[in-house]
């Protein structure tokens, strides 16, 4: 009798560890849509037009960060879209891709170039996503090395990319910037502790994996998985999902 309610308890247990490392979110990372063959993050918007179909027809669903710091996403076949930079182009995709499927993407911005480079997007582009539905975090102020090397050569520029990154965002968007992405995925025990200090919650870098949730599970909330997707891995990514 014995022996069958510990069989019991125990498959209960088993179940609820599996249904807990279920829980989880792919963040997958875009940069432009220039359709350029040659430049290895670069997609056109057909290619991206068809990556959001696959991940369509695999079943997943398209979740905001905010839901993911709210607890509102459950299961394991969520994607997290992040386009990085403010590229013009990423508005074309969002405008011809994501809109009219109602999917969230979130603008990882270094706002040293929003409407002052012919290249990148503006903050009228910015106000547009954020009232449909998307979302802004910080990628530095001018997509610098968040590095101890960066820091020692260039101490101001160093605390800029944390704090008048987050500074100008507020200010144009009128919303809190707790969420910081790394450029390039370089970061550093200084770069972290500044954006603790500057009341940053969570950064997100460029090493693969799917990000658990609650957010609390991963090991530390400054160093949240992100997985890049280039012209290299694209297949393999996708096909993984």
């Amino acid at each position: 009798m014995m022996t069958r309610r510990w069989a019991v308890i125990v498959g209960v247990w088993v179940m609820a560890v599996g249904m807990a490392h279920a829980q989880s979110v792919m963040v997958l990372c875009y940069h432009t849509f220039l359709g350029k063959p040659h430049i290895d993050t670069d997609f056109s918007i057909s290619e991206f037009t068809q990556h959001v179909q696959t991940i369509q027809a695999k079943g997943y669903r398209f979740v905001t960060f905010e839901a993911m710091t709210k607890g509102q996403v459950t299961g394991s076949r969520n994607v997290l879209l992040v386009i990085d930079d403010g590229n013009r182009t990423a508005y074309d995709a969002y405008q011809q891709v994501l809109k009219p499927r109602r999917i969230p993407a979130l603008f990882a911005i270094y706002p040293g170039i929003i409407s002052n480079r012919r290249f990148a997007m503006t903050w009228e582009q910015l106000q547009t996503v954020l009232a449909n539905g998307s979302e802004v975090a910080s990628h530095g102020y001018f997509h610098e090395f968040l590095s101890e090397a960066f820091k020692a050569k260039r101490p101001q520029d160093f605390e800029n990319e944390v704090r008048l990154s987050q500074q100008l965002l507020t200010k144009h968007l009128g919303i809190p910037i707790d969420l910081y992405v790394y450029p390039f995925g370089v970061f550093s025990v200084s770069g972290k502790q500044l954006l603790k200090a500057s009341g940053y919650r969570y950064a997100m870098t460029i090493q693969p994996g799917p990000t658990l949730i609650p957010l609390s599970r991963n090991p530390n909330p400054l160093q949240l998985p992100r997985t890049m997707l280039t012209r290299a891995n694209a297949q393999a990514v996708l096909g993984r999902l």
